[in-house]
C-alpha cells in the first residue's frame, strides 16, 4: 500500500493544526525539562493520565531533580510509587535514574533503548519529544489509529502487523514537531478514534482513513490473542497491635517485590474465618483471605502504622483491603 508524500504531509499538517486547537492540556507538555518529561512517560506506562498526574506531581515535589531520585532510598521511591501498581516499574525508574546520572541524557531512539525501563514506545516518545527525532511512538492507542488509517485487518499483535504499522507510521512522521505529532496521535485516539464507536465524522483526518472509507473502522484493530485470566486464592496472616500491623518485606523478585505486606501463608489456618477482598491484576484474579492472628503466630519482622506502611509502599491490593475493613 503506497501513499504519496504530499498526502502524508497533509495528514501531518492537519493533525498538528487540530492538536494545537484540541490537544489535551497536560503540565509536562511544552516543558524543556528532560527529567520531568521522562518521568511523565515512565509513570504513564500502563496508567491513565488522570491516575498518573498526581504521582508525577508528587515525585517532582519530593524528588525535584534527577540527582535527587538517583540518591533516594529504594523505600522512598516505592513509597512515592505506592498505589500505581506494577511495582517493577518503580525499581526500573530508580535504576534508570542512576544510569542517567552516570551516562548523561540519551540522544535519539537507539540510546534511549539502552535506559532501564525504556521500551520501544517510550523510546519513540522521548526521542521525538526531547531530541526531535522523527520516529513513531507506538502503543495500543497508536496501533488502533494507524490500523484504521491503513485499513490493516491482520491481527495487530502479530510480528507482521507490528512491522507493517511501524513502516506505515514512520512514513507519516513529520520532520518538524515529531513529538507533537506523536502526542496528537495519542490525543486523537483518546478523544475521537476510540475503541468502540469511533467518532469518525469529527476526526480531522477522516478523509485519509481507509477504514472509514471501507466501513471497517469499528472492527479494527483485529485481535486474536486474548490472555487467560487465572483465578488464585491467597492467604495472609494479619497481626495488629497498638495501631501497628505486623509485616514482612517481600522478596526482591516476583509480585510486590521489595514491598511490605502481611505474612503470606501456604494454606488457610485451621479454625479461623478470613476477611475476604478481591483484587485484579493483568492476568490474575486474586482472592485475598486475611486472617487475624496473634503477634506470635508468625515472624513479623516490621511493625508499622498504616501511614508508615503507605509511605514505604503499600501494594494496591492491601489498600483495597484497608478501605474495606476498619482496623483503627
Amino acid at each position: 500500500m503506497k501513499h504519496l508524500p504530499t498526502q502524508n504531509s497533509a495528514v501531518a499538517q492537519i493533525l498538528l493544526a487540530w492538536y494545537d486547537q484540541q490537544g489535551r492540556s497536560l503540565p509536562w507538555r511544552g516543558l524543556r525539562n528532560p527529567y520531568a518529561i521522562w518521568l511523565s512517560e515512565i509513570i504513564l506506562q500502563q496508567t491513565r493520565v488522570e491516575q498518573g498526574l498526581p504521582y508525577w506531581q508528587r515525585f517532582l515535589r519530593e524528588l525535584p531533580t534527577l540527582d535527587d531520585l538517583a540518591r533516594a532510598e529504594p523505600e522512598v521511591v516505592k513509597g512515592l510509587w505506592s498505589g500505581l501498581g506494577y511495582y517493577r516499574r518503580a525499581d526500573l525508574l530508580h535504576r534508570a535514574a542512576k544510569h542517567l546520572v552516570e551516562h548523561g541524557w540519551p540522544s535519539g531512539y537507539e540510546m534511549w533503548r539502552g535506559v532501564p525501563g525504556v521500551g520501544p514506545y517510550t523510546a519513540g516518545a522521548l526521542a521525538s519529544i526531547l531530541d526531535g527525532e522523527p520516529v513513531p511512538a507506538l502503543d495500543g492507542n497508536a496501533y488502533r489509529v494507524y490500523a484504521r488509517l491503513s485499513d490493516w485487518r491482520s491481527p495487530i499483535d502479530s510480528a507482521a502487523s507490528k512491522a507493517f504499522i511501524a513502516e506505515f507510521a514512520g512514513a507519516r512522521m513529520p520532520a518538524q514537531r515529531p513529538g507533537d505529532f506523536n502526542q496528537a496521535i495519542m490525543d486523537l485516539a483518546q478523544a475521537l478514534c476510540v475503541p468502540r464507536k469511533p467518532r469518525c465524522p469529527s476526526c480531522p483526518i477522516s478523509d485519509f482513513c481507509l477504514a472509514r472509507q471501507n466501513g471497517s473502522a469499528e472492527g479494527l484493530p483485529t485481535k486474536v490473542r486474548n490472555p487467560k485470566v487465572r483465578a488464585e486464592s491467597w492467604h495472609f496472616a494479619v497481626a495488629h497491635k497498638d495501631g501497628q500491623f505486623g509485616l514482612v518485606q517481600r522478596p526482591a523478585s516476583g509480585i510486590w517485590s521489595g514491598l511490605f505486606a502481611p505474612v503470606q501463608l501456604d494454606s488457610a489456618p485451621n479454625g479461623l474465618e478470613p476477611e475476604v477482598v478481591t483484587h485484579r491484576l493483568s492476568h490474575r484474579a486474586l482472592t485475598l483471605n486475611m486472617y487475624r492472628v496473634s503477634e506470635g503466630f508468625a515472624d513479623f519482622t516490621h511493625w508499622m502504622t498504616p501511614e508508615e506502611w503507605r509511605s514505604r509502599g503499600m501494594p494496591q491490593a492491601f489498600v483495597h483491603w484497608m478501605t474495606k475493613f476498619t482496623y483503627i
